[in-house]
């Protein structure tokens, strides 16, 4: 109860004496010396430990649906590659097996195109009866969908188009399938090697494409209070300062460190590897009005600095966003335009003090 009449007394004071007047010899006596602030369009959040992380739509894998041994390899781990580059040649029993049903479906194909051509030559002379052209040309169709299918399956297969159309064409089996790469990127992992068997849920190869990495930093839940999703900010990381912004904020806070993960975006111009982690510091992005810490005082618990307007120091509250070794950060306002003290401040406050004795 003490305490919060003490607090209304301090609001009292705070709303009859907010101004101090002095001559001009006081204040030279004093040493109050005055400067106007300085409006930035950054300020410090904090340094913290941050990785470099590869996002899943970078990712690709290079696997098949069968089980393969590998023949030959073209390409190594960590070796850049173009779209379409051979990666390396296999063999296995299911690709055959895809590959004879594929001749099997195209030969009965041909036959039954013959055989439809034929007959409505037929029914066209009235031989024979348009019931049988009828029945030729759903043999026919039924047969092109088996060939749509096969074609499919030999894709998913990891069939090229010229491999496909050489196969229809031929009608011989290859016994070697080549794999290429879909995507220009790095091979980043890779688990083929000559002469052994690769299965169905095994990825040949993993390449990461060309793209704008993630930086994720773990940050005190209190601290990301003051982060938006979509924010702009600024980073420092080993020696590089880029432009970012806040892509996703984690929803959930760590029971165990308090923490809550920030997922920050780099710029595909900027040098960085998956997997570095460094120390990052962050600036955010904003106009605000960086003082000297000398310049701000406390007041019956809310800070303040003098500004001189007219000759007069008010005393004008201030909300500090945030600091550093030598400034505090704070909320643009408009008495903030004005010169405000920066030294000999504590003479200004007993004074306001003073005022409402």
């Amino acid at each position: 109860m003490k305490r919060m009449i003490w607090i209304a007394v301090l609001a009292g004071v705070w709303l009859y004496a907010e101004k101090v007047s002095i001559t001009k010899q006081q204040e030279k006596n004093w040493d109050i010396q005055v400067q106007k602030p300085q409006v930035v369009t950054q300020y410090p959040f904090g340094e913290f430990i941050a990785r470099v992380v590869t996002p899943p739509s970078l990712l690709r894998t290079v696997s098949l649906p069968f089980e393969a041994n590998v023949q030959r390899l073209y390409a190594a781990k960590y070796q850049k590659v173009a779209q379409g580059t051979l990666l390396a040649e296999v063999t296995g029993t299911a690709w055959i097996e895809v590959q004879r049903q594929a001749i099997s479906d195209a030969i009965e194909y041909r036959h039954h195109k013959h055989l439809m051509e034929r007959k409505e030559k037929l029914c066209k002379a009235e031989i024979i009866p348009k019931k049988e052209c009828v029945a030729a040309r759903a043999e026919f169709q039924n047969d092109r969908i088996k060939i749509e299918a096969a074609k499919t399956m030999l894709k998913s297969y990891g069939a090229s188009g010229e491999d496909i159309a050489r196969l229809f064409e031929t009608l011989k089996l290859n016994a070697s399938l080549k794999v290429v790469s879909p995507v220009q990127g790095n091979i980043i992992a890779m688990h083929a090697k000559p002469g052994e068997t690769v299965t169905p849920n095994e990825a040949l190869f993993v390449l990461q494409q060309p793209g704008a990495l993630w930086l994720e930093a773990d940050i005190e839940a209190y601290r990301t209070l003051r982060l938006k999703e979509g924010e702009k900010v600024r980073i420092t990381m080993l020696g590089s300062t880029f432009e970012s912004r806040v892509l996703q904020l984690s929803p959930v806070v760590n029971p165990v460190n308090q923490t809550r993960q920030v997922r920050f975006e780099i710029p595909p111009t900027i040098p960085a590897a998956s997997g570095l982690v460094g120390s990052a510091t962050l600036m955010l992005v904003g106009n605000v009005v960086k003082v000297k810490k000398a310049s701000v005082i406390k007041e019956g618990g809310v800070q303040i600095v003098f500004a001189k307007i007219n000759d007069t120091f008010v005393a004008t509250p201030v909300t500090v966003l945030s600091e550093d070794d030598d400034y505090y950060y704070l909320k643009p306002s408009e008495r903030l335009i004005h010169d405000i003290a920066v030294n000999s401040v504590a003479i200004l406050k007993n004074l306001l003090g003073g005022n409402d004795e």
